[in-house]
């Protein structure tokens, strides 16, 4: 008689994992709910070989996430924005049938490109940080007095 493997319900249950280093980044704590929503439900998508694949059109995420279609259009924009998605092909109307646009997780490897984790994300706020100099220039008194 043949056994059934057995499966551990608390191990191979589907599941969402965020690491630490990803929830304590500049950019996903600069991140506003409905983001974070989006994000949650991309990730959702996610199921180990199909990054570059994740069909989620605004609509769809709309009605997952429980918001407008204008917050959701925002969701996507300041996801990309600050670099936790990647836009693979854009969905369109025009087509016979409709498809959603397909986007890439940015600290996944692309399955369809074969492209490593660029995590983008992470580099989001030294854009910023690096525009003030960090040795301010000493204003003379001689000028503070003109003034």
């Amino acid at each position: 008689m043949l056994k059934r493997p057995r499966m551990n319900k608390r191990i191979d249950a589907p599941h969402v994992r965020f690491y630490d280093w990803l929830l304590t980044s500049p950019a996903y704590l600069s991140l506003g709910c409905p983001a974070r929503a989006v994000l949650i439900e991309l990730t959702r998508l996610y199921k180990g070989n199909n990054n570059g694949q994740l069909g989620l059109s605004v609509r769809r995420a709309s009605e997952r996430c429980n918001v407008a279609r204008g917050t959701a259009q925002r969701a996507f924009v300041e996801l990309q924005e600050r670099g936790f998605i990647e836009l693979v092909t854009k969905g369109a109307f025009s087509r016979k049938s409709p498809h959603a646009s397909e986007w890439r997780l940015t600290f996944n490897t692309c399955n369809v490109t074969g492209q490593l984790p660029s995590k983008a994300f992470m580099r989001w706020g030294r854009e910023k940080q690096n525009a003030v100099s960090k040795y301010p220039v000493a204003v003379s008194n001689q000028s503070q007095r003109a003034a």
